[in-house]
């Protein structure tokens, strides 16, 4: 009897496309999977695991795909690539619709490598001021984004390693995406936080 049970449910998934509620990816393979696509610097597939939504006012994984005051998004979402490294994801609880999930990452300590790559371009960008060339301030943005991705390709650049909780919720579709908020950008940027403080100061 508990056979027929279980295969007149198997058939039930099949038949419904219910794979998700009935043995679809778990939240712990949702960050695995998402971590990797940053570890390879695939920003397309990255995208995928996420819940996007218009009113995301903390952090929007989207900005990588976008020119922000002339720097690259993309440029710098690969460079994140090169020292990135994480740990088996753990699975810290769920319900119904929500899990939370814990892991260990590391990478480039984000405030470090933009402070440095300041002190690096600010003497030239304070020269240029009083330069009477038109792509004087262009050529300081391009200055700057190479020097930052420089500094964060650099094998010897400061790392950060930290424990971060990842918020998950299912779609529509019952997948597990994660949650656009501060965790989310301190899995992908380490102290970036601590560096949106330091400008807002």
């Amino acid at each position: 009897m508990k056979k027929k049970l279980f295969i007149a449910i198997m058939i039930l998934c099949v038949s419904f496309g219910l794979l998700a509620g009935c043995g679809g990816p778990k939240p712990e393979e949702t960050v695995n999977d998402f971590l990797t696509s940053i570890k390879n610097g695939d920003y397309k597939k990255a995208i995928t695991y996420v819940h996007l939504s218009s009113s995301d006012q903390e952090f929007n994984l989207k900005n990588f795909n976008e020119d922000n005051d002339g720097i690259n998004g993309k440029v710098l979402f690969k460079a994140l690539a090169s020292n990135y490294k994480f740990e088996k994801p753990v699975v810290v609880s769920t319900n119904d619709n929500s899990a939370k999930v814990k892991v260990k990452i590391t990478s480039v300590d984000m405030q470090m490598a933009i402070t440095k790559a300041l002190g690096e371009v600010m003497p030239m960008a304070f020269a240029s001021a009083f330069s009477e060339s038109e792509n004087s301030d262009d050529e300081m943005t391009k200055l700057m984004e190479t020097t930052l991705v420089k500094d964060m390709t650099d094998k010897n650049a400061t790392m950060s390693t930290r424990e971060v909780t990842l918020n998950l919720k299912k779609d529509k579709d019952g997948n597990y995406k994660i949650v656009s908020d501060n965790n989310l950008m301190e899995a992908v940027m380490a102290n970036a936080d601590a560096l949106n403080k330091m400008f807002n100061e």
